[in-house]
C-alpha cells in the first residue's frame, strides 16, 4: 500500500506553459508536484517514486496517456488517476474512464473545480482520510490549508504545513530525515538532509507559540521524528459518520466540503445503503427518494424491522408535495404529503426524519445535516486573499515565460489561415497548426483567455479535416483574427498597468561632483521628459544602480574622493548613504582610472548600460579608452545642458533593442535554440522558423527588425531567401545576417552578392552574434528614427505617421471596428516665442512630445504635422472614448506645463478636434478635414477645450 504521506503529485504534461502553471498553483496549496514531459518519463518516475495521484494528458509524446494508463493498471498501481486533455467526445471520455482513469477533466477548466476533484480523488484513496486531520488540540485542514491549535490559528510556510500534514497524516510512524526528504521534496530538487532540522525546529517554535506543548513533534533518537503520543484519555479524533445514498458525486463532494468534521460515504443502491447500516453505527443517514435496488421506502422499512434505524436521525431528500409511501416507514397508516423542513420520529425510534426538496439544493442539504447534527458549518473552501494574490502572481510570472511561445503558436495557426486562403494549405503545415490549436485550447484557459481557449477548439476543429473545406477559410480566418486580437489585447492590458504602476520615463543618471553643471542638465533632462538622478562620487553611483538600472549614465570620469550628496531631479536630495571609495583615490590619474572602471562594469552588463562620458580631458588618449571601453558618446565641457540631452537622446534611441524582433530560419533545432538562449537575455523576442518554405508568409505576419539566415537549407538556401527579400521594396531596408560553416570566398561573395549585411561564421561564438546583431539593430534603429521621427519632439513625423493610419484604416475597414482622429494645436503659441525666445518654445514642443508619448497606448499614433500641430490616431476607440481620453491629457498639461519666472508665467493649453472612422470619413483626408472643423469650433469657444466633430 503507497504510504500516505504529505500528497504527491505526478503530472505528465507535455505542454511546459501548461505545466508550469499548474505547479504554481498546486504547490501555493502545498503538493509536492513532480513533472513528467512525456508517457516514457512519466512512467519511469512512478516506478522510482511513490505518488499519491496522477495528473495525466492524453496527447501525449513516446506513450500516450490511455497507454499508459491502461499500463499502470495491468501492474496493480491504484492510486488515483486524473485525466486532464483538450479533446472533449464523449467517445475520448469514455476510452480514458475504460482505460483505468478515476475522473476526467476537459481543458480549459477552473482550478478551482481541479482542487476540489483532486481532494475528491485523494479521499477515495486506498486508505480513506477525514477531511480534517486532527491530533488532541491540533487541527489541519487539507481543504483550505489552514491550521489550529485550541482554536488558535498558526502561521506556517508552506514547507512547515507539509512536514506537519505527513506527521498528521501517519500519526504512529517514525520518519527519518531521508524519507522526509522523499515526501516532501519533488524529485528535481531536494535539499540537504540537514535542512530537515531546521524545518522541524522552526514548527517546534511555532506550535509552542500557541500554547502547544514543546515536544509535540518529538524526536527519536538515531530513527527520526514522529509526534508525541496523546496522554491516556486524550480525546482522540471524533468519529462522525453519515452515509449517503443516491445523491449525484457532485453533491456529495460539496458535502464533504462544507462538512469538515464529518467522514461521508457515497453509496448509490438501495442494497448498498442496507449493507452500509448493517456494517456500523452511523451518525445520520441522507437518502434520496430516487434510490432503487430497492428503492429507498422499502430500504427504510427493512432497516427499520432490523432495528438498524434505532434513533438514527433521517435526513430524506424527496420532491415537496409528493404521495410517497416513505410515510409508511415512519410508523403512520396513512399517506401524506411530504413537507421540506418536517420532522417526524420513526418506527424504529429514530429521532426524526427531515424532509428535503428534489432535485437537492446542496446548501439547503448541508444546513439540515449540519443542524441535525448540531455541526459548526465552514465556509466553502476557498484560497484566503494572500493564497490567491501569491498564486496569481505565481501564474502570472509563467505567463511573463512564455506569453512569447504562445504567440509564437497563433503565429503557425495564421501561417495555416494564409496558406487555407491562398488555396495552398499543404498537410504538413495543416497538422502543424491543428498540434499548435491543441495546445492552445489549454493554455490559454490556464492563463484567463477563456474566449480565445474556445476560438482555438473551433480552429482545432476545422483542423481535424484532412482537407479544410474552402468555403471554410473566410471562417477560419476570422477565427485567428479574432485569437490574435484578445492575446494583443491582454497584452496591451498589461503595458498599461505596467505604466499606471511606474514612472516609465527612462532614468539618466549624472555622475558629477559639479553642481553648476549638473543641476542645470537635471533641470533640462526633466523637460525632456526623463527621471534624473545625480551621484557626486561612483561609490553613490553604484548603489544608485544596484537599486534601480538606468537607461543611460552620464559620467564624469575624474571625481573627487569627498563624496557629495545624490538628488532625484537635482532638487529634493535622495538618501543615497556615502560609500567609502574602493580605492584611495588621492590624484587625478587614479580617479580617472576609478570613473574608467565603473564605465568598463556598465558597458559589461547583459545588457550593457550606455554610457556617455563629460570631462575637461579632450586628449586623443583619452577618447580613445573611452571608446575602447564602450563608451557611446564623449562631451567635453563645458556643454550647453540641451546639447548633452541631444546626444543622450540619440544614444538613447540606438539602444532600445529590448523590444526587437529577430527572426531565425535554419533547419537545425539545436541552433534555433542556441539563438534562443544568446539573444532572449538582451530582452530580444525570437521567431524561429525550421522551413524555409514557409518564410515569406511568417515574414508578412511578424514584421521582424532583423533576419538570421542560414546558407544551405533544404528546399531554397538563405542566399535565395534573401533575393527574394531585397526585391520586395517593402522589406529591402530590412537588416539580414547570415550563418554559415562556409567561409570560402566563393560563398562570401554570394552571401553579400545577394544583399546580406553580415555574416557569422559558425561554430557560433556568441558574444560575437550578439554584438554584431545589436551593433545593426542600432544603426537600423538610428537610421530609421532620423526617417521616421521628429527631431525635436521625438515623435512620429508626417510619413511615418500617415503610414501607420493607411494600416489602422485598413484594419478598421476589414475588422469594422472604430478609428478616432484628433488634431492638437497648442494655444497661442507665437506667444511662447515671442515674449520668451524660440529656444523655450522648442522646450515646450519637446515637453509636450513627451508627455503625449507617455500619455498614449504604444500602438496609438502620435506625431507632429507641422509648427505646433500634432496628430494622435486611436485605433479601436470611439469618438466618445477618445473625447474622455483626450480631456484627461488637457488636465495634465495644465498642470505640468508652464514657462516663464513666476512674475510672468504663461500656462500652456492646447485645443483639440476629435472625427471617428466610419462616422465622419473612411479616409486620412476626409477624418482630417472633419477633425479640423472640430478643432476651430473648440477655438471658437474659447480654447483650452475638446470637442468631437
Amino acid at each position: 500500500m503507497i504510504d500516505k504521506a504529505a500528497m504527491r503529485i505526478l503530472l505528465v504534461e507535455d505542454d511546459e506553459p501548461i505545466a508550469e502553471a499548474l505547479v504554481a498553483n498546486l504547490s501555493e496549496q502545498n503538493y509536492v508536484v513532480d513533472v513528467a514531459t512525456d508517457g516514457e518519463v512519466g512512467w519511469n518516475l512512478i516506478e522510482a517514486c511513490a505518488y499519491d495521484l496522477i495528473l495525466l494528458d492524453l496527447m501525449l509524446p513516446k506513450v500516450d496517456g490511455i497507454t499508459l494508463c491502461h499500463r499502470l493498471r495491468a501492474e496493480g498501481y491504484q492510486m488515483p488517476i486524473l485525466l486532464v486533455t483538450a479533446k472533449d467526445s464523449t467517445e475520448d471520455k469514455v476510452k480514458g474512464l475504460d482505460a483505468g482513469a478515476d475522473d476526467y477533466m476537459v481543458k480549459p477548466f477552473k482550478v478551482a473545480e481541479l482542487t476540489a476533484r483532486i481532494r475528491a480523488l485523494l479521499r477515495r484513496g486506498n486508505s480513506p482520510l477525514p477531511p480534517v486531520l486532527e491530533w488532541g488540540q491540533l487541527q489541519l485542514n487539507p481543504s483550505t490549508c489552514e491550521v489550529h491549535f485550541g482554536g488558535k490559528p498558526v502561521t506556517l510556510t508552506p514547507t512547515e504545513y507539509r512536514l506537519l500534514e505527513l506527521f498528521l497524516r501517519n500519526s504512529n510512524r517514525v520518519y527519518s530525515r531521508s524519507a522526509i526528504l522523499d515526501h516532501l521534496w519533488s524529485f528535481e530538487e531536494p535539499p540537504a538532509e540537514d535542512t530537515i532540522r531546521a524545518h522541524i525546529k522552526g514548527l517546534r517554535q511555532k506550535l509552542k507559540a500557541v500554547g502547544a506543548p514543546a515536544d509535540l513533534i518529538e524526536t527519536v533518537y538515531g530513527l527520526g521524528y514522529r509526534l508525541k503520543a496523546l496522554p491516556t484519555g486524550a480525546p482522540g479524533p471524533r468519529a462522525i459518520d453519515v452515509l449517503v445514498a443516491g445523491l449525484d458525486g457532485e453533491l456529495v463532494e460539496q458535502l464533504r466540503q462544507r462538512l469538515s468534521e464529518v467522514e461521508i460515504c457515497s453509496v448509490q443502491t438501495g442494497e448498498e445503503t442496507l449493507e452500509q447500516l448493517g456494517a456500523k453505527r452511523w451518525s445520520l443517514l441522507t437518502i434520496a427518494h430516487r434510490l432503487s435496488n430497492p428503492a429507498a421506502v422499502e430500504v427504510l422499512r427493512q432497516a427499520g424491522t432490523k432495528g438498524l434505524t434505532d434513533n438514527l436521525p433521517i435526513v430524506y431528500c424527496v420532491p415537496d408535495g409528493t404521495d410517497t409511501e416513505a410515510i409508511a416507514a415512519t410508523g403512520k397508516k396513512r399517506k401524506t404529503k411530504a413537507k421540506k423542513g418536517e420532522r417526524r420520529k420513526t418506527k424504529g425510534g429514530s429521532e426524526a426524519i427531515a424532509f428535503v426538496g428534489d432535485p437537492v439544493d446542496g446548501e439547503t442539504l448541508v444546513r439540515q445535516i449540519a443542524d441535525t447534527l448540531q455541526l459548526s458549518l465552514n465556509d466553502p473552501p476557498s484560497l484566503t486573499e494572500a493564497q490567491k494574490q501569491q498564486t496569481q502572481a505565481a501564474v502570472a510570472k509563467v505567463w511573463e515565460r512564455f506569453k512569447d511561445r504562445i504567440c509564437d503558436r497563433v503565429t503557425i495557426v495564421e501561417q495555416a489561415a494564409i496558406a487555407l486562403k491562398k488555396g495552398h494549405l499543404d498537410n504538413e503545415l495543416r497538422q502543424s497548426a491543428h498540434h499548435e490549436a491543441h495546445k492552445l485550447v489549454g493554455s490559454l484557459g490556464t492563463f484567463g483567455f477563456n474566449e480565445g481557449s474556445q476560438l482555438a477548439r473551433q480552429v482545432e476543429q476545422l483542423l481535424d479535416c484532412a482537407e479544410v473545406p474552402e468555403e471554410k477559410a473566410l471562417y477560419f480566418a476570422d477565427l485567428v483574427v479574432q485569437l490574435r486580437a484578445e492575446i494583443d489585447d491582454k497584452r496591451r492590458d498589461e503595458d498599461r498597468n505596467h505604466k499606471g504602476s511606474q514612472d516609465e520615463r527612462p532614468l539618466l543618471l549624472v555622475v558629477d561632483d559639479d553642481r553648476e553643471l549638473s543641476e542645470p542638465i537635471a533641470q533640462e533632462a526633466g523637460r525632456w521628459g526623463m527621471k534624473v538622478l545625480v551621484a557626486r562620487q561612483v561609490a553613490q553611483a553604484r548603489e544608485a544602480i544596484a537599486r534601480r538600472r538606468p537607461d543611460v549614465v552620464l559620467l564624469d570620469i575624474s571625481l573627487p574622493v569627498d563624496p557629495g550628496g545624490a538628488s532625484d531631479n537635482g532638487a529634493t536630495p535622495e538618501a543615497l548613504e556615502a560609500i567609502p571609495l574602493e580605492t584611495d583615490c588621492t590624484n587625478e590619474e587614479d580617479r580617472k582610472q576609478e570613473g574608467l572602471k565603473l564605465l568598463e562594469e556598465l558597458t559589461n552588463r547583459t545588457p550593457p548600460v550606455p554610457v556617455l562620458v563629460s570631462t575637461v580631458h579632450g586628449s586623443v588618449e583619452d577618447r580613445l579608452e573611452v571608446a575602447r571601453l564602450g563608451g557611446r558618446a564623449f562631451l567635453e565641457k563645458p556643454v550647453p545642458p540641451s546639447q548633452v540631452m541631444e546626444a543622450v537622446t540619440q544614444v538613447l534611441q540606438r539602444t532600445h533593442t529590448t523590444e526587437a524582433q529577430v527572426m531565425v530560419v535554419d533547419d537545425d533545432p539545436q541552433i534555433l535554440t542556441l539563438l534562443r538562449t544568446f539573444l532572449e537575455p538582451w530582452g530580444m523576442r525570437l521567431i524561429t522558423l525550421s522551413d524555409p518554405q514557409r518564410f515569406w508568409d511568417t515574414l508578412e505576419l511578424s514584421t521582424p527588425d532583423l533576419i538570421v539566415l542560414d546558407v544551405e537549407m533544404p528546399h531554397m538556401s538563405g542566399i535565395e531567401l534573401c533575393q527574394v527579400v531585397r526585391n520586395d521594396p517593402r522589406w529591402s531596408g530590412l537588416p539580414v545576417l547570415f550563418l554559415t560553416g562556409h567561409t570560402d570566398p566563393e560563398t562570401v561573395h554570394q552571401v553579400f552578392a545577394s544583399g546580406a549585411d553580415d555574416y557569422v561564421s559558425k561554430p557560433i561564438v556568441g558574444p560575437e552574434l550578439v554584438t554584431r546583431i545589436v551593433n545593426r539593430l542600432e544603426r537600423t534603429q538610428l537610421l530609421r528614427n532620423m526617417a521616421e521621427t521628429d527631431a525635436l519632439t521625438g515623435v512620429a513625423n508626417r510619413r511615418k505617421s500617415t503610414q501607420e493610419l493607411g494600416k489602422y484604416l485598413h484594419q478598421a475597414e476589414r475588422h469594422d471596428r472604430p478609428l478616432c482622429l484628433a488634431i492638437l494645436d497648442l494655444d497661442r503659441f507665437k506667444q511662447v516665442n515671442d515674449r520668451y525666445g524660440h529656444a523655450t518654445g522648442d522646450a515646450v514642443l519637446r515637453q509636450f512630445g513627451k508627455l503625449l508619448l507617455r500619455t498614449f497606448r504604444s500602438e496609438d499614433v502620435v506625431a507632429r504635422w507641422g509648427g505646433e500641430e500634432f496628430i494622435v490616431g486611436m485605433y479601436g476607440m470611439t469618438k466618445h472614448e477618445g473625447l474622455k481620453r483626450l480631456n484627461q491629457v488637457l488636465q495634465m498639461v495644465n498642470h505640468d506645463l508652464s514657462v516663464g519666472p513666476p512674475e510672468d508665467r504663461f500656462y500652456v493649453t492646447f485645443s483639440a478636434g476629435i472625427s471617428e472612422y466610419p462616422e465622419d470619413g473612411k479616409d486620412i483626408q476626409s477624418l482630417y478635414r472633419t477633425a479640423d472643423k472640430a478643432l476651430y469650433q473648440a477655438k471658437d469657444r474659447g480654447r483650452n477645450c475638446v470637442l468631437a466633430y
